[in-house]
């Protein structure tokens, strides 16, 4: 068995028990905040021990990883998926660093891969967050080996790990600067402990953050700490490294795993787009409104327009070539000849990429499902909001951009080649960079106002052109549906339409018409590619399914009303007309 088929057979074990199951009732009458934060923090903890996953799988990024973190469970609630990638990517993942030259900390591992202990990670801080290199939380290190962490100011309070006391003992990895002997040893990581599960710890000061719009309630905070003592034990590492080191690719290091979850973060991501384009191809085949020109006398479902079926069919082969995508991109970041930069680079190319088509996508989506698509009952309104943290999550793809293409087109390093120099999205990466190595030419170095105002603003842009290339020989390599590649080229060539114009003389109606061609290709598949995607275990929309809705709309709370009798309504008015 395959270690996505074996993920999946435990997460489908857990779609049968109470705890997953969404609830009639709940769909229709919305719970509290808090009573959605214990239902997801239940949820999280029994995912956790049934997916039981090894500290090697974790450390060594294998297969087994990357399918858990593809899992589609985590659509039913993506709270869990964020204290999951807290504690077995940032947590765990860091702390495996370390095993090898602090066996004590083994014990620790096991609890929090069996969610025995709450882990968290705080790294950012109210003033520093991707800019943390310059981070003021201090640890400094005391004549008898101790260590004394301190926050100087409110503005260096670590900001959005939700530390607050949730009922399991709260551990963290706290990231601050290492002061020995009056020297400044760089940005390290300690273990702190946090709480208990009832109440913080002497010293430490932990603030709730209220009112995220929109997603699954998670109990975000700001972290203060006032003298904290640390035991000798509690430094990641030794103080000073045996050979003198660059003070950046230090804190890099520490920090690898925040690279692992650009990475890892994409698969729900993904799946968040699969299930919306589910649920809007199944609403648009059964949603009827009368034929107009297309059949006068008929009503007809409203997949029948393009301007229905075009957001729909183009999402659902979004989510199958990027599906493809991730996995080739899990494949070369965990190939340990690649340097950091290089895997890095790819990690943010997937971010960029996926975050970008998928929220795009699901705006769309939401809106072809109407006033349907305001509401979270039907998923895909929840999923743009839970996006909205999502593209700030292990790091804002717009800062990302920035650094990636300043080291790229100064020559830092390369990427991988392109498979086919011939293809039209890699002609279009390469006239893009070719454009902006132009304008640098004229600048005396990259730390001007002038790579500012004219570099800077083509970043994001420029890194979305390598992910298109990317995710299309992604899909090639993985042998998917033909007309399911070429209908993600065709519509990925209209996303920059005067580039091609410009560059290469393709006319606006000539693209037009080349999707129009790939979109009447693939209409006839759109069921069956829409149930391919396997994600209908995990949708409980009411618009789905006449039966859904029915149930649905049975549970609506009905609102007073007086006694359905002649006499009321006779009384009532006759008030009316007297008023009037």
């Amino acid at each position: 068995m395959s270690s996505a088929a074996s993920t999946k057979l435990k997460t489908r074990e857990l779609l049968q028990t109470e705890l997953f199951q969404h609830p009639k009732a709940s769909l229709a009458t919305p719970v509290s905040h808090e009573e959605q934060w214990t239902l997801s923090l239940q949820r999280t903890v029994a995912l956790a021990k049934a997916l039981a996953p090894k500290i090697s799988s974790i450390q060594n990024l294998t297969e087994e990883y990357w399918d858990l973190n593809m899992d589609e469970i985590f659509c039913l609630d993506p709270a869990m998926y964020v204290l999951l990638g807290i504690q077995y990517n940032l947590v765990a993942g860091t702390l495996g660093m370390y095993l090898h030259e602090q066996p004590d900390l083994e014990p620790l591992v096991e609890k929090l891969l069996r969610f025995d202990v709450h882990g968290q990670f705080c790294l950012s801080e109210v003033e520093h967050g991707l800019d943390a290199m310059n981070l003021e939380t201090t640890a400094t290190r005391l004549p008898n080996g101790e260590f004394e962490l301190h926050t100087p100011h409110a503005g260096a309070s670590k900001y959005m790990a939700p530390t607050a006391p949730s009922g399991f003992p709260s551990v963290a990895i706290v990231f601050a600067r290492l002061i020995s002997d009056g020297e400044d040893c760089g940005i390290r990581g300690f273990i702190v402990e946090v709480s208990d599960g009832r109440l913080t710890y002497p010293g430490i000061t932990v603030r709730l953050v209220h009112g995220r719009v929109g997603s699954k309630p998670i109990k975000h905070c700001i972290t203060s700490f006032n003298r904290v003592r640390l035991p000798k034990n509690a430094l990641l590492g030794p103080v000073k490294p045996s050979t003198e080191v660059d003070l950046r690719k230090q804190f890099l290091h520490t920090i690898w795993r925040v690279a692992v979850g650009a990475v890892s973060f994409a698969g729900p991501v993904i799946n968040g787009l699969a299930v919306s384009s589910y649920i809007a191809a199944k609403y648009s085949q059964r949603r009827l409104v009368g034929g107009g020109t297309i059949a006068p006398d008929q009503r007809i479902p409203i997949v029948s327009f393009k301007t229905q079926y075009r957001p729909v069919l183009i999402a659902v082969a979004q989510s199958f070539v990027l599906r493809a995508y991730y996995r080739w991109t899990a494949r070369q970041f965990s190939d340990e000849t690649k340097s950091f930069e290089q895997r890095h680079a790819l990690s943010t190319i997937l971010k960029a990429l996926v975050q970008r088509m998928a929220y795009d996508g699901m705006l769309g989506l939401s809106e072809r499902c109407g006033a349907q698509g305001l509401f979270g009952y039907n998923q895909i309104a929840g999923f743009i909001d839970e996006m909205r943290g999502v593209c700030i999550a292990e790091g804002d793809v717009l800062v990302l951009s920035l650094r990636l293409i300043s080291e790229l087109i100064i020559g830092r390093y390369e990427i991988p080649a392109a498979q086919d120099t011939n293809g039209i999205l890699y002609k279009h990466e390469r006239g893009l960079f070719d454009e902006a190595a132009s304008v640098l030419s004229g600048l005396p170095h990259h730390r001007t106002d002038a790579f500012n105002r004219l570099i800077l603003p083509r970043c994001e842009k420029l890194t979305l052109s390598m992910g298109y290339r990317m995710a299309y020989e992604a899909a090639v390599e993985a042998r998917l549906d033909p007309r399911i590649i070429n209908l993600f080229r065709a519509s990925s060539v209209r996303w920059d339409e005067g580039w091609y114009t410009e560059a290469m003389g393709v006319s606006r109606e000539t693209m037009f018409l080349d999707e129009d061609q790939a979109l009447n290709d693939a209409l006839p598949f759109l069921d069956k590619w829409a149930d391919d995607l396997e994600v209908g275990d995990y949708v409980h929309a009411p618009i789905t399914s006449g039966e859904r809705w029915s149930e649905f709309f049975d549970n609506l709370e009905v609102c007073p009303s007086y006694v359905n009798s002649p006499s009321q309504f006779s009384t009532n008015g006759s008030k009316l007309q007297a008023r009037l």
